[in-house]
């Protein structure tokens, strides 16, 4: 038994009477704008070999992304200010300090945007622009210790 035919998409036009193609009534409206209050977040163009399948390859290479710290660090606030130059850059996301020197060339918003959390704590900033990113995940290869506070 065949399938029963499609439903036509062809409407009478009220104004000649014949028959013509239109789009369905939901995709002629303009979508409401919903982003009103937040200021909408430039991309840039990555370098070719920057991508993020090339950080997932670079990541599962085997390839020192701790810039050679071979067990995990107790970092003080004050150590991880040293850390903040394009060459050397570590930042702190949820008590975790991550080598972000490899990353910074596969940041999708920029190596100036990534920067902006060079030696410090990157948490709050990292939360409200990326809450729905797995940074563990992302940058599990180049965590190289944990903040902790000052000695006294």
């Amino acid at each position: 038994m065949p399938p029963p035919p499609l439903p036509s998409k062809l409407t009478k036009s009220a104004a000649s009477g014949s028959g013509e193609l239109s789009l369905p009534l939901t995709t002629t409206k303009k979508p409401p704008n919903v982003n009103t209050k937040a200021k909408a977040r430039a991309k840039v163009a990555l370098t070719p070999g920057h991508s993020p399948l090339d950080w997932a390859r670079l990541k599962s290479s085997g390839a020192d992304l701790r810039a050679g710290v071979t067990t995990l660090l107790k970092i003080t606030p004050s150590e991880l200010k040293k850390h903040n130059t394009r060459e050397d850059a570590w930042s702190s996301i949820g008590g975790k300090v991550y080598n972000i020197t490899p990353y910074l060339a596969f940041h999708p918003g920029g190596e100036k945007e990534l920067m902006r959390v060079a030696g410090r704590d990157g948490t709050k900033l990292f939360m409200l622009t990326h809450s729905w990113v797995n940074v563990d995940f992302m940058l599990d290869g180049c965590m190289v210790g944990f903040l902790v506070p000052e000695q006294s």
